[in-house]
This record gives structure tokens, C-alpha cells and sequence, in this order.
């Protein structure tokens, strides 16, 4: 991961990875342009703010699908001609022309590029259609906000550990989560309930083939989707079953794993040399107050607390 501070909008410019950019400036000043590169192995992030009147006309790069989306000062920007608001991102696919404008105010943003057969099916994964159309899309605002709160984590990780995903199991997790995330933000809402006329699984297989799935993955970032998947169930079913046997629905299920794997690997980590939020990374934690919160409700001590005892 690298975070680079530009004085001149070329040079910013020259650094955009996801896309064959011509960029103009439409007024003098605009400060400093900041960029950080993240690059995980078939994803890559950028998180870029300014402060310029400008305008960026060009193609995303092929072999994938790049994502746009403001996360501060969104009003103040527009794509394809459509201003940007709380629900709406800009979708590229390979190739695809583009143009981004902004006003001379303070705004922040992330993009990100996904490789197409990141996008496709993975293990434990359930097949997700992904909306066709592209441009500037407008989407159910509980979709985009819960999008947009992934990615300020994520900016917030970075910016208080720039050492965060230097690990392997960072990377990795880091990849699936947002791989994850961007499905559920693209999905295509199925007019009609799936789950009819299907066998009727039962319970104790749900649950049996979906213990069987996280033991296989200890360690990794699992989503609700992949366990549904796994169970061969849809996401309702796999969450009456969850609240039937466990009387917890399955991200519930899923958080608290999260809160024990990372209290485990606190519990052996060595306090001058690994920090709690490189720790919490490594399992997908990305908002780090939230986390503390629920780590202390649940164990009655800090996660530094924990840490330092060691």
C-alpha cells in the first residue's frame, strides 16, 4: 500500500490506475491531490481526495469491472453528466467511456477495479446475477450506505495502520470482503421468491453443511451468501434455521466468530510487535470503533487489553 501527496494534477493524474484517463483542470488553486494505492491480487483500491474544479474524461481499463463512488461530498460531483447523491456510484465495465466532474470543493472518493472472474462464482459462493447497465446508477439506499460504510472502514484502517494488509491473511481477507460487498451492492433483486418449489432441506442439514463449511474455512472472512450457499438453501432459509437452532440469525453468528477469532489471535500475538488493528484486518475488521465496542461488551476488557497481557 502506498499513499502519495501530488502538487500538480498531472502528476496525480499519471498515478489512476483503473482507467486511461485525460484530465483538465477548470480554475486555478485545488491545494494538494492525495492518492492511496491498495492492490490485492484480482482487486485494486484507490482512495483519492482533492479539492479542485476539474473535469476526467476517459475508458476503464479491460478485464474487469471498475466501481466509482464519492464517500465525502458526493453533491459536489457529477458522472455522465447525473450529479452524484447518497445512493448512486458509477459503474464501468471493460472499456467503457466515462466522464467525472467536480466543483472546487473539498471531496473525497474511492474506486476500485474487480477482475472479472473475481466477479464469477467462488467457493462456497452462491451465483449472483449482476445488474447489466452502467453509467451512473441509483440504488436502493440501504444498499449504498451499508457499501459506502465497507469502504470508510476501509479508509479508516488505512489511515490509522498503513501497515494493515502488509500479511498475507490481511490480503486475502481484504479481497473477499470486498469482493463479497460488491456483489451484494450489484445484485439484481429476484422479482419472485427462489426458495419455491424447491426441495425442502432439513434443518439439521442446514445447519450440519453450514458447521461443515466454517470448519473447513477457520480462519478465513465468511459471508452470510457463502453460507447460505453451502447449505444449498436461500439466504431466509439459512437465517430461520440460525435462529431456530443457534437463536441467533447468521450474521450474528458470523460477528461473534469474528470477535473470538480476533480475541485467539490477541491472546498469542506479541504486544511490541503487533497491534490491534492489524490484528482485527486480518479477520475483516474494518470498523475499528464499532469493533472495540462489541469486543468489550462481549469480554468485558478492550482488545489492547487483551493484547497487553500477553
Amino acid at each position: 500500500m502506498s499513499t502519495q501527496t501530488f502538487s500538480t494534477f498531472e502528476a496525480f493524474f499519471d498515478s489512476v490506475q483503473h482507467a486511461n484517463l485525460r484530465a483538465m483542470v477548470r480554475g486555478p488553486g485545488g491545494g494538494n491531490w492525495v492518492l492511496t494505492n491498495l492492490i490485492f491480487s484480482k482487486v485494486g483500491v484507490q482512495l483519492g481526495q482533492a479539492s479542485a474544479n476539474a473535469i476526467v474524461e476517459g475508458s476503464s481499463k479491460l478485464g474487469g469491472v471498475s466501481i466509482f463512488i464519492p464517500t465525502h461530498g458526493s453533491t459536489t460531483m457529477s458522472g455522465n453528466g447525473k450529479r452524484f447523491d447518497d445512493r448512486s456510484l458509477l459503474l464501468a465495465g471493460p472499456g467503457d467511456e466515462f466522464c467525472l466532474s467536480a466543483t472546487e470543493a473539498q471531496r473525497q472518493w474511492c474506486s476500485l477495479f474487480i477482475a472479472n472472474e473475481s466477479l464469477n462464482a467462488a467457493d462456497g459462493d452462491a451465483i449472483v446475477p449482476l445488474r447489466a447497465n452502467r453509467g451512473l446508477l441509483r440504488l436502493p439506499v440501504e444498499r449504498v450506505q451499508r457499501f459506502r460504510s465497507v469502504i470508510e472502514g476501509l479508509q479508516s484502517v488505512v489511515m490509522q495502520s498503513p501497515t494493515a494488509f502488509a500479511s498475507a491473511m490481511a490480503q486475502l481477507t481484504g479481497e473477499q470482503k470486498l469482493v463479497t460487498e460488491v456483489r451484494r451492492v450489484l445484485a439484481v433483486p429476484s422479482p419472485v421468491d427462489q426458495s419455491a418449489g424447491r426441495h425442502v432441506v432439513p434443518r439439521e442439514q442446514i445447519i450440519r453443511r453450514s458447521m461443515d463449511f466454517v470448519d473447513q474455512h477457520n480462519g478465513e472472512y465468511l459471508s452470510v451468501a457463502q453460507l447460505a450457499a453451502a447449505a444449498g438453501v436461500s439466504e431466509r432459509t439459512l437465517r430461520a434455521a440460525f435462529e431456530q437452532y443457534f437463536g441467533e440469525a447468521p450474521v450474528r453468528f458470523l460477528r461473534l466468530r469474528t470477535l473470538h477469532q480476533v480475541r485467539k489471535a490477541l491472546r498469542c500475538a506479541d504486544p511490541s510487535v503487533a497491534s490491534v488493528t492489524d490484528i482485527a484486518t486480518q479477520f475483516g475488521v474494518w470498523q475499528l470503533g464499532r469493533f472495540a465496542r462489541d469486543y468489550r461488551s462481549l469480554f468485558s476488557e478492550l482488545p489492547s487489553a487483551t493484547l497487553r497481557r500477553q
